[in-house]
C-alpha cells in the first residue's frame, strides 16, 4: 500500500511540473567505477578454474588492477537527450576493462517519443526497450538532492552467446524533473543521478544545470533503425560465428 502511494505522489509531482521540465536544459557528468565485489567474484573464478593457465590468470588480475574510472556526459533540453562516454582518459592509459564492461555506445533520448536509442557502432541504431521501473519508498541524499530508489531486472547478452539478467538500482530525484538518465537507465520522474549493478556504479559528480553555453544533443538517423529484437538476432549471428573461426 505505501509503494502504491509513493508512485501516486511521484506521477502527480511529475505532471505537474511538465512545463517546468520542458524549459531545463542541463550536462551533467557521471564517474563510472567497477565494484569490487565484482572484480574479486571475478578473480576468484578464474583462479580456482584449473583448466586456466597461471599466466592467464596473472594476466586477467593485471587488467583488472588497472582498471581506472572513467567519465560519462549527459546532455538534455527540450525533450532530448544524449548520453556519450569520454574517451580522453582511454586515449592517455590504453585499454580499460571499467568502460568496456559499463560499455561506450552513445544513447539519444526523446521523452515525447517515448524512445530510447542506442548508437551502436557494430549492429546498427537500436530501439531500446524501456526498463519496468519498481519504485519502492527508499529515500537518500546524492549531493544536495533528495533521491528516490527505483528497481528493475536488465536483459543483457554475453560475449559467450547467452542471455542473462542482471539487477539494476536506480537513484532520481523529482527535484530536476526530467525523465532522463545514462544509458537506457531513464523513463522515471526525475533525473537518475546514480546507478548500480552487479558489475559497475555510475554517479553523477557534476550537475550543471541550464548553462549559458549552447548545449549540442546529437540526434541519430531514425530512418535507420533496428528493433531490440532484430538488434539480439545480430548479437547472436556474431557470437556465433565468432565460436566457428575460433
Amino acid at each position: 500500500m505505501k509503494n502504491s502511494v509513493v508512485k501516486i505522489v511521484l506521477a502527480l509531482i511529475l505532471l505537474s511540473n511538465l512545463t517546468y521540465s520542458q524549459e531545463l536544459s542541463g550536462v551533467i557528468m557521471y564517474n563510472g567505477t567497477l565494484n569490487k565485489t565484482y572484480i574479486d567474484s571475478i578473480l576468484k573464478t578464474i583462479y580456482n578454474n584449473k583448466n586456466i593457465p597461471y599466466a592467464h590468470k596473472e594476466f586477467a588480475k593485471n587488467e583488472y588492477g588497472s582498471a581506472v574510472d572513467v567519465d560519462y556526459y549527459l546532455h538534455f533540453k527540450n525533450n532530448q537527450s544524449y548520453f556519450y562516454y569520454n574517451d580522453a582518459l582511454e586515449l592517455e592509459t590504453g585499454h580499460n576493462p571499467t568502460s568496456s564492461l559499463i560499455g561506450k555506445m552513445p544513447f539519444y533520448r526523446n521523452i515525447k517519443a517515448n524512445n530510447i536509442i542506442e548508437i551502436n557502432q557494430y549492429i546498427g541504431t537500436i530501439k531500446r526497450k524501456p526498463l519496468q521501473w519498481k519504485i519502492t519508498n527508499k529515500t537518500k541524499k546524492i549531493g544536495k538532492y533528495v533521491c528516490n530508489q527505483a528497481l528493475a531486472t536488465e536483459t543483457l547478452f554475453s560475449r559467450q552467446g547467452h542471455y542473462y539478467t542482471e539487477k539494476v538500482e536506480a537513484w532520481f530525484t523529482t527535484e530536476i524533473p526530467v525523465s532522463i538518465g545514462p544509458k537506457l537507465y531513464t523513463g522515471l520522474p526525475g533525473l537518475v543521478l546514480k546507478v548500480k549493478t552487479d558489475k559497475f556504479t555510475m554517479t553523477a559528480t557534476e550537475i550543471n544545470l541550464n548553462p549559458k553555453k549552447e548545449i549540442s544533443i546529437t540526434v541519430p538517423n531514425l530512418n535507420k533503425i533496428i528493433t531490440q529484437e532484430q538488434a539480439n538476432k545480430k548479437w547472436e549471428e556474431l557470437a556465433e560465428a565468432s565460436k566457428q573461426n575460433n
